[in-house]
């Protein structure tokens, strides 16, 4: 029988399906650095004596902490005294990941204690699909104070006795479910034929649903979309919403009265947007928008037809146009961006953006300096072409940039070493007093119509000579911040790959050298071990998809 411990902590064996493939170790290295020398220390007085001067609030913010970091030591730390007992139990049971121990039929007669914590203290549970319906019922019926349910749909794993939906407890109309919060996740779109066309609505209460967030379909959507787009406009208090699909993607058709709910983070990945400013105005509101990622969706067509004004108080905005059969509205939508980060967002945290870079002023950026902590800014152009030059900042620029955005942590560019002074580019990078994550995208050095000996590895050698650089260059202008991660995406990398076609580069990649590579270096903050790996790609022959990056 499993402690209460490995009771709260243990998961049951289920088949996940990630978007992203694991990385593979190809090699590891390490840099010799100087370190400083730390002072030595007055002999620190007892942690348990020093813990318990603090008030009881601050324990609980700190076992908070402890338990986002690891749920075993904040259940562990109940056994140092009756008084952290009191205060870090509650804290253990506040959020609880159902598994096959507590929806088992005999669970609270083997672990009567754990399941009177449990009523009394869980508000937040985390309910994966494939468990026993039954019992995740009988837990969650247990719970005084049910704040919210995420229910995490596994696809393709379905318990023997069926699948527990929302709808089978908040479908009621017991009063005590009546505030409860339901967040879903990796939901599958599914096209359903006339007679299952609600199925979205039976299956998902919509007015619990506080985030929907949709799993990447596999094949592609049709333009079948009633059913979701029914559970979306009855869905009032949806504020999180993350649409999904592939290739160009399909939008919603809207009836006269359908109106979206306010959404305060939205994300539409392959959404083929071509509403106007009149069916935005019917059927959208944009009104509380705090997080905006367009990804894979045509850029312009949706900045035309929104007001710019309903964008003030976005915190992140990621875009990525997919307009490519439209190169001339392309350069319209980067002056749209321009505006609308310059003159309507007052107060960005996180911008990432791929646009025409020389027709984006760096004003637009820097006017978000006291905010701004992660910045993504890359050209159209990319590296995916050996006869194309990627557009790249002027060290200038860059060092310009490193003095005005003095609390950027995580920063991405493109380097293209043909445009520009790389050891001034690189200095200039390292001179950002609080980066410590770093993407570079370059091109290889490998020309398609070279021989080379089996031995040699120039691309590998570039990159190594660039962390060599990077690392010293951070010690030599004597930062307080190390590196934590630095990427160097060559060639156009993605983690789903089309290899380029060419001939050349065909002849190449059967004696198994490639253009494209990505190597990551990875510094540990325990120990100060680095290490470097190349990520490894799948191989995707198909042209139509929109891959993940």
């Amino acid at each position: 029988m499993p402690s209460s411990t490995e009771l709260m902590l243990s998961t049951p064996s289920i088949t996940l399906s990630y978007p992203n493939p694991p990385t593979s170790a190809r090699f590891s290295c390490s840099f010799s650095t100087p370190r400083r020398m730390a002072a030595p220390s007055k002999t620190a007085p007892s942690l348990h004596s020093s813990f318990n001067r603090l008030s009881s609030e601050l324990l609980v913010l700190i076992f908070e902490q402890l338990r986002d970091i690891d749920a075993r030591s904040v259940l562990s730390v109940r056994l140092i005294s009756k008084r952290f007992d009191a205060i870090a139990t509650p804290t253990a049971y506040r959020f609880l990941t159902l598994n096959e121990h507590l929806v088992a039929p005999d669970a609270e007669q083997r672990y009567p204690n754990v399941f009177v914590h449990v009523s009394l203290h869980t508000s937040h549970v985390v309910v994966p699909s494939n468990l026993d319906p039954d019992g995740i019922s009988r837990v969650l019926s247990r719970i005084r104070r049910l704040s919210s349910i995420r229910w995490q749909y596994i696809d393709g794993d379905t318990h023997p006795a069926g699948m527990w939906l929302p709808s089978d407890l908040l479908g009621s109309n017991d009063a005590k479910f009546r505030g409860t919060k339901l967040h879903v996740e990796d939901l599958p779109m599914r096209n359903f034929d006339s007679n299952l066309g609600d199925v979205y609505t039976k299956a998902i209460p919509a007015k619990h649903l506080t985030s929907l967030r949709l799993a990447n379909p596999t094949p592609a959507l049709s333009t079948r979309l009633s059913s979701l787009k029914g559970l979306l406009v009855q869905a009032s208090q949806l504020r999180t919403f993350h649409y999904e699909d592939r290739g160009q993607g399909t939008c919603f058709n809207f009836l006269p009265r359908d109106c979206m709910p306010a959404f305060t983070n939205l994300r539409l990945r392959s959404y083929d947007w071509n509403h106007t400013a009149e069916d935005v105005r019917k059927h959208w509101d944009f009104s509380r928008m705090e997080s905006l990622e367009l990804v894979s969706v045509p850029v312009f067509h949706f900045l035309r037809s929104v007001s710019f004004n309903d964008f003030a108080k976005l915190h992140t905005l990621q875009v990525e146009d997919y307009s490519a059969h439209l190169p001339d509205k392309r350069e319209d939508a980067t002056a749209g961006l321009y505006l609308l980060i310059k003159n309507h967002v007052r107060s960005l945290q996180v911008l990432d953006i791929t646009c025409y870079t020389k027709l984006f002023p760096l004003d637009a950026v820097t006017k978000h300096q006291r905010s701004l902590r992660v910045l993504r800014f890359r050209d159209h152009t990319g590296f995916s072409e050996d006869d194309e030059r990627c557009p790249t900042l002027l060290p200038n620029d860059l060092a310009m940039l490193s003095q005005r955005l003095r609390s950027v942590h995580t920063l991405e560019l493109d380097m293209d070493v043909r445009m520009c002074n790389a050891t001034a580019f690189l200095r200039a990078v390292c001179a950002f007093p609080e980066l410590h994550t770093l993407t570079l995208h370059v091109q290889t050095v490998v020309q398609p119509f070279e021989d080379i000996a089996p031995r040699n590895d120039y691309d590998y050698e570039a990159a190594m000579d660039t962390f060599r650089f990077l690392i010293q260059g951070k010690y030599a202008m004597n930062s307080s911040v190390s590196w934590k991660q630095i990427t160097i995406n060559v060639g156009g990398w993605r983690r789903v790959m089309v290899r380029r076609l060419s001939s050349a580069w065909r002849r190449q990649n059967e004696l198994g050298i490639y253009a494209e590579r990505c190597f990551v270096l990875e510094n540990d903050p325990w120990t100060g071990n680095v290490s470097v790996r190349e990520e490894m790609c799948v191989e995707n022959t198909s042209r139509g998809g929109s891959p993940i990056p």
